[in-house]
């Protein structure tokens, strides 16, 4: 049975993504990318790599469902040119120049900042279905 696990992604200061995951494996990995389908392409390549190793050297398979998720500047960085700094102002109430440093990785939202923007997303997202129903 494979157990279902977050897969965190997170973006640097220098713009490049890292992925990983809290969970406990018999072995160490994680992935980086200039993108995030990119470190999430690497952060799953080395996960297969890793359990054939260790099924090679153990016969104990590892298997295991990723559900990856981002930090607020990954999320920003992500989705910038989908979501105008103008419209995310709006929604999560932040200043415009505040939301781009944390697109630009210059500054990191606190966790009640991310939780913040977390919800107002969510909020919009949920509008959004329900105004398309």
């Amino acid at each position: 049975m494979k157990k279902k696990c977050i897969a965190h992604i997170e973006c640097g200061k220098d713009g490049f993504y890292s992925v990983y995951t809290e969970e406990v494996f018999p072995f160490g990995f994680f992935g980086e990318g200039s993108n995030a389908q990119e470190a999430k392409e690497d952060f799953l390549n080395l996960f297969d790599a890793m359990r054939k190793d260790h099924f090679q050297r153990t016969g104990e398979m590892v298997e295991a469902d990723f559900v990856f998720v981002y930090d607020a500047s990954a999320f920003l960085q992500h989705y910038k040119g989908i979501l105008t700094l103008s419209g995310l102002s709006s929604i999560t109430g932040i200043n415009k120049v505040q939301l781009s440093q944390y697109v630009r990785g210059r500054r990191h939202p606190s966790q009640k900042t991310q939780q913040k923007i977390k919800a107002s997303v969510i909020s919009f997202a949920e509008e959004l279905k329900r105004a398309m129903a």
